[in-house]
């Protein structure tokens, strides 16, 4: 007997996706912006080192960067897959796309 697909309900202005591990995950629309410029980022980062864009960040730490949006690096040291190697590395790269996508759309 084959059963109806599971149906996702949810709030208005959130975007649900589901991650390659079939997670699915809720973005809140105000971030999908910058959501996206992150991956950009990340992209050209990963690019640069020779490596895949999963090892400068996962996407589940840039969306939560991209819902939080620290404003430093104390803010930032403090989302989940940001340790201290991390933001040293790459923490003042990430901040200025939070900046200046956040000042882009005030």
């Amino acid at each position: 007997m084959r059963q109806e697909p599971e149906r996702i309900v949810r709030g208005r202005g959130t975007r649900t996706t589901r991650s390659r591990g079939g997670q699915v995950v809720d973005l809140p629309e105000e971030a999908q912006g910058l959501f996206e410029a992150l991956r950009a980022w990340r992209s050209e980062q990963a690019k640069e080192q020779g490596v895949p864009a999963y090892v400068v960040f996962a996407d589940v730490t840039l969306r939560e960067v991209a819902t939080v949006r620290p404003a430093d690096l104390g803010q930032l040291a403090q989302v989940t897959g940001v340790g201290q190697k991390k933001l040293d590395t790459y923490g003042e790269g990430l901040l200025a796309v939070v900046a200046a996508e956040t000042s882009a759309s005030a």
